[in-house]
């Protein structure tokens, strides 16, 4: 069973489809800022710990740790599974547009 079963209200969204909607080739790299991972992180914990349904499978992981959260997401971000897009402002005032699934994380 796939999170796409447990999840149907959860569409992917992929390259293609945000170059689509947006119309600009991207000039930044694919890869996660430490200030998009950390932002990503903080906010999709707070929506797990208000009752939001976790996009991956929970095994292997101690629903007693203190990170417990933590781990989620990450996994969730290394299996690619958030259909989040993410805003990029360039230095000469225009943005760019990332769907998280698409990006990276390098470090």
């Amino acid at each position: 069973m796939t999170s796409m079963d447990l999840h149907p209200e959860v569409r992917p969204v992929f390259r293609g489809e945000v170059n689509e909607s947006f119309g600009k080739p991207r000039t930044t790299f694919p890869h996660f800022t430490r200030y998009e991972y950390v932002v990503l992180l903080a906010a999709r914990s707070q929506q797990i710990a208000e009752g939001s349904p976790p996009l991956v499978s929970l095994e292997g992981l101690n629903t007693s740790d203190p990170r417990f959260l933590d781990r989620v997401v990450q996994r969730e971000i290394e299996q690619q599974k958030l259909p989040y897009i993410i805003r990029r402002r360039l230095p000469n005032g225009e943005c760019e547009y990332w769907s998280a699934q698409e990006l990276k994380l390098i470090w």
